[in-house]
């Protein structure tokens, strides 16, 4: 038998909100067609949440994965957008975009804010990338985002990808970088490659010239500062020094005065301790004008700590500085190597 079910004349019905049967209805379908999606996704959402706060790179790990694991505030946020997006799906998608930049900011200002208090750097680096994450939730993944007109919604993704590209660079750089320091390795430094001088790091300003140089054609010019300590460390390299015997420097010194330079190198578990003068290596040259060649046996490295013996596996570090000086000096640093 058929019937059929007049709306109107059914006086249990006339109350229903019929534009409320349609949104759960709507979203019962949507949950039954991504239910698989959903369960990979919202995983996901759970451990990118507690990995803003626990575990992660340190400074001794490989520098292209601090970089790739500081991308994940973008990854994050835009995952977070995803989920906020489809949930008010009632808003218009202008409504949206502001209620997600503003939720962004205060919530990744507070993760920087607690990564601060815990140990854990806070930077505006990560504030923006949070930003572009949650800019890439809204323009690609918001439900509403094709009530805009079209051509509109294509210029506003090609901004954030761009955005995305730009925050995207520097993790390409030291990427290309690593790669390159492997193929060099046991060349530390030779500063042929216009990326190695981000190997490099320290209170003293630093570049790349061209005019005087040991080999190649290419040497790092050191601007000393009158500070109390001035120079620069080695932060990024192949860890493991086992298999060789010397590390040598060449070190340029322009002037017709000597200068007194120091000379340290310390392992992870230095880093990771005290930090401790006595829990590392430790010595210095008198730098004669011209070139000087400057050569430290790794074995005596080995035995510099006062308890114990320095990891050569796990080098962390190496460090040229020099004292307070009465005037601002220049050197010149190159090929930075370990020798079998």
């Amino acid at each position: 038998m058929l019937f059929v079910l007049n709306w109107d004349e059914c006086p249990c019905l006339r109350n229903i909100n019929i534009a409320a049967v349609e949104k759960i209805y709507t979203w019962s379908v949507v949950k039954k067609l991504d239910k698989k999606h959903v369960f990979v996704l919202i995983p996901a959402a759970a451990i990118f949440a507690i990995l803003l706060f626990v575990g992660g790179p340190d400074a001794s790990t490989l520098r292209s994965f601090r970089y790739l694991w500081g991308m994940g505030h973008l990854f994050s946020f835009a995952l977070w957008t995803y989920f906020y997006t489809n949930w008010r799906t009632q808003t218009t998608f202008k409504r949206q975009l502001l209620e997600v930049l503003l939720l962004v900011f205060i919530v990744g200002g507070l993760v920087e804010l607690i990564q601060g208090q815990i140990g854990r750097e806070a930077s505006w680096i990560d504030l923006g990338n949070d930003l572009i994450g949650g800019l890439a939730g809204v323009v690609f993944f918001s439900s509403v985002k094709n009530t805009l007109p079209f051509w509109n919604l294509k210029c506003l993704q090609l901004g954030v990808l761009l955005l995305i590209f730009w925050s995207f660079s520097p993790v390409a750089k030291v990427v290309i970088d690593d790669v390159i320091a492997r193929e060099q390795f046991p060349l530390l430094s030779g500063f042929e490659t216009p990326l190695e001088v981000s190997r490099w790091s320290g209170s003293a300003r630093r570049k790349v010239v061209n005019d005087i140089h040991f080999s190649g054609t290419s040497a790092l010019q050191i601007q000393l500062s009158t500070h109390l300590y001035s120079g620069l460390g080695l932060k990024d390299f192949p860890r493991d020094w086992s298999a060789y015997r010397f590390v040598s420097l060449q070190v340029f010194n322009p002037d017709s005065e000597p200068l007194k330079l120091h000379f340290r190198i310390h392992d992870r578990y230095h880093y990771e301790h005290d930090n401790a003068y006595s829990d590392r290596f430790n010595t210095s040259f008198i730098l004669s004008p011209g070139w000087n060649h400057l050569q430290v046996p790794l074995d005596k490295v080995a035995h510099a700590p006062k308890t114990r013996r320095l990891d050569l596996t796990h080098v962390a570090g190496m460090g040229v500085f020099i004292g307070k000086l009465p005037q601002k000096r220049i050197i010149y640093l190159d090929d930075v190597r370990l020798i079998p």
